[in-house]
């Protein structure tokens, strides 16, 4: 009987792997929301998540591409360009639309939606140092004196701008502020996670001043409206403020003032005034830290550079006891 020739086993090709998703088109629209769903997956706020699509949208508006592939670095030097140049965005600004960009992307590049990062070698801008903006003792009561007390929007708007003041809190913050978050017994704000930057529970301790006049806003806001209303600063209908709605009352006040073009008269800038106001009458860096609600002290450590004002009164006072005469 003849042999019966068997056939040796036949080895596989090797074949390089291919990922179908690299080889396939994906729309920037598709593109965006596999990053949305990462996102929301993993807990992101969504006032970051409503960000980063704002910011998304406006980056293909400018490069007009189709599909998420076919974007390149040189999109994001142009997107760069058009911010400065065409739309005269700062540095700061440009840098905080262009990390989103370059988050979003690096995200892709991860889940290997896209074989190369567009942006891994794009760079944030340099950016000067910026400038604190204060209000003087004298600012500061010129502001507060243009406000109505006797009407309970120009009563609400004050109280919420003391808070700001004597306590630092961010206007999300005082918008988002609800009558449980007070502890009047021990005259402290009890910020939760939900509400702070860093996610982190904070307590900010309150004046006697601030005290009274947080108790009086209440009464009369439960008055007005329902005793069921939650939040501490409400519209005209007992509702939650919108977010930018304190921003463009104070600029109304700082006009009535005379304060524009003398000074930045807004929310952040009372919590400036807040931030070095505590360190120059004796507070220390650490407790500013917890009461700001910085995760890095890095952050708060800006607060120890003096303004123009100080560093200019401080020199006066010691040449004043300078002796040495040439």
């Amino acid at each position: 009987m003849p042999r019966i020739k068997r056939k040796g086993i036949v080895k596989r090709r090797n074949v390089p792997k291919m990922d179908v998703t690299v080889d396939n088109k994906i729309s920037v629209e598709d593109a965006l929301e596999v990053v949305m769903r990462i996102y929301l997956s993993e807990g992101y706020r969504e006032r970051t998540m409503h960000d980063y699509r704002k910011f998304w949208d406006e980056f293909m508006r400018i490069i007009d591409r189709k599909y998420i592939q076919d974007v390149t670095a040189d999109d994001f030097r142009r997107y760069i360009t058009e911010l400065l140049k065409v739309r005269e965005l700062s540095p700061v600004t440009v840098n905080i639309r262009l990390s989103a960009m370059r988050t979003m992307f690096r995200r892709l590049h991860n889940e290997k939606f896209i074989a190369e990062n567009p942006g891994a070698r794009i760079h944030k801008l340099r950016t000067d140092e910026q400038k604190l903006f204060t209000l003087t003792d004298k600012q500061v009561k010129r502001l507060f004196s243009t406000v109505d007390h006797d009407s309970f929007a120009g009563y609400r708007d004050y109280v919420a701008m003391l808070v700001m003041l004597k306590c630092g809190l961010r206007s999300n913050e005082i918008n988002s502020l609800e009558v449980k978050d007070i502890d009047f017994d021990n005259g402290v704000i009890l910020l939760p996670g939900a509400k702070n930057k860093n996610r982190k529970t904070r307590t900010v301790p309150m004046t006697k001043k601030v005290i009274d006049h947080l108790l009086q806003l209440i009464n009369e806001t439960r008055e007005y409206f329902d005793s069921a209303v939650t939040f501490v600063f409400t519209n005209q209908f007992g509702e939650r403020m919108k977010d930018d709605h304190l921003r463009k009352r104070m600029d109304f006040y700082a006009r009535k003032a005379g304060l524009k073009g003398e000074c930045r008269a807004s929310p952040h800038s009372l919590r400036h005034t807040f931030s070095t106001n505590f360190l120059k009458n004796g507070g220390n860096i650490r407790t500013l830290q917890q009461i700001l609600g910085h995760s890095d002290i890095s952050t708060t450590q800006v607060y120890l550079n003096y303004t123009d004002d100080q560093v200019i009164e401080q020199y006066r006072k010691v040449n004043e006891s300078d002796s040495l005469d040439v």
